[in-house]
Parts: structure tokens; sequence; C-alpha cells
């Protein structure tokens, strides 16, 4: 029973969660009063709880905020495969985090691409977000990009345990040989959030009228990226050292831009990469 704790008129406790969705007391069916249990709150901080997953095999115990904390990582937590959350993705999969790699082995390890590759973003324009995912080195990935407002940010997120994933770090580089802006962070566990709603601390964020000084003349936005586990070789800054794998993105089917030079979603596009090894998504 969590803080804060109320009760009925005839004494009964009850926590808030609980009495916000009751009309009266379950036991006496008596009225709730606007008082707290201090006393009982003040035991309830220091009991022992066990995880909400135990059924599912977590045999971890905690305090009530320590649980709450707990819960959010918890390997045990049934969760929706993270593919299921990209574009035109049918990917039904549920089930604990212990069981996820295998899942991704199973269904989608041909998903695959190198830790070093380029990425084209098309039509880029205000309120538009994109994603994309790729078993790299091994491990699933999830990339995810936005432009709201002024503002473009990006983040990457590995879709496993936050433990595992503090070996992982990425880089990126938007621009060419002359002009570019660099950027290498630590990838995130998808368990602390983020792959929809880019989270302070979690992402790379720039201006977006930066990053519009990079736009092809058809409206697309060119990308380095590399993932590295414990450290990256580093970008090529000249033009014959940039990698041959290519993907193009295009933009998200539930975004619509605000304003920009290219409206609407679902482009068709304007030219062909000379590398053979290009992936359309979208």
């Amino acid at each position: 029973m969590a803080s804060p704790i109320k009760m009925c008129e005839n004494g009964h406790n009850i926590c808030e969660s609980c009495k916000e969705r009751l009309s009266d007391c379950p036991t006496c069916k008596g009225k709730f009063i606007n008082v707290r249990n201090i006393t009982l709150e003040i035991l309830a901080a220091t009991a022992i709880y066990p995880c909400k997953n135990r059924e599912a095999g977590c045999e971890e115990t905690f305090t009530v905020d320590d649980r709450n904390k707990h819960l959010a990582i918890c390997l045990y937590r049934s969760r929706k495969c993270p593919v299921s959350k990209t574009p035109h993705s049918n990917c039904s999969w549920n089930g604990i985090l212990l069981d996820l790699k295998a899942h991704i082995e199973d269904k989608h390890a041909n998903d695959t691409a190198p830790n070093h590759f380029l990425m084209s973003l098309c039509d880029l324009a205000r309120g538009m977000s994109y994603c994309w995912y790729a078993f790299i080195l091994g491990e699933l990935f999830y990339f995810t990009f936005k432009t709201e407002n002024d503002v473009f940010s990006f983040g990457v997120f590995h879709c496993g345990p936050t433990e595992e994933t503090e070996a992982f770090k990425y880089g990126i580089k938007i621009g060419n040989s002359e002009e570019h802006v660099t950027v290498t962070r630590k990838c995130h566990s998808y368990l602390e959030g983020g792959l929809k709603d880019l989270q302070h601390g979690k992402c790379f964020k720039i201006f977006y009228d930066t990053v519009l000084e990079f736009v092809s003349e058809f409206g697309h936005l060119s990308c380095e990226l590399e993932i590295g586990r414990e450290k990256l070789d580093g970008f090529s800054l000249k033009e014959e050292g940039k990698p041959s794998f290519q993907v193009r993105v295009t933009p998200c089917a539930d975004c619509s831009p605000s304003y920009g030079r290219h409206k609407g979603i679902h482009y068709k596009f304007h030219y062909q990469l000379p590398s053979e090894n290009v992936v359309l998504i979208g």
C-alpha cells in the first residue's frame, strides 16, 4: 500500500489509487473522509514488497519507492516487440525481456545492417518523424528522428537490458566532408523510454535551421552513422571513404508537416543513389 493512505468514516484504510476507483469503502460501504493515516504511511514506506512480476519469475523485493523504479526495467515485465513500433510492422510478439533476444534472432535477424552506414531522411520538414530499426553487431537498435518547432532530435536505443546497453556508443555526422556536424554519445536502453518521445538527456538535439543547411536540393537529409561496442572507429571525412551500405527512410505515417518546402507524406524518390546496397524503409 503506497502513500497517500486515506480512510473511511469507520477507520478503514485505502490507498489513493484504489480510492479514486471506488465510491465507498470496500470493507464497510462507509463514506471516505479526507484524512490521511500518517502512521500507516510511515510503516508502509519501510515495508518490503515483492515485484509485481513475481509470477513471471522475478524474485526481487523492494520498498515501495524502489519497487516502482524497478518495474520500469524489470526483466520479467511483459513487453511488446520494439519492432512493432515501426511503420508497417505486423509483429505481434509479446513477452518478457529475457526472451526478446531469442525472438529478434528468430524473426528479425534478416533486418541486418553493418555498424557503419549512410541514412537519408526523405522530404525533411517541420513536424516530421522518422524511425528505423536494424540488427547490428548481433543486437537490435532502434533509430528515431523528429523535427518539432525549431528543434531536430535524434536518438539511438538498444533493445536490451540497461547493463548491456552501457557497452554501446553511437556517432552521427550530418553534412559532408567540408561542412558537417558530428556528435558521439552513448546508446540508451529502450527500457528507459524514448522510442517515440525523445527525452532530454537521451537524445541529440540541434537547431532545425542548422540542419536545413545540409538538406539536398530534393529535400533529403543525408547522415552518416556508426554503432560501436565500447568505442567508435571514427567517421570518414573523405567522400571516397564513405560506407557503401545506404538506407532511405520515409516519414512515419502518423506525422504531418506543419510547414516547409515539401508537404505531405509517403513521397516517391526523386533520385537513385549509385550504391547497390540501398535499402528502402517507409
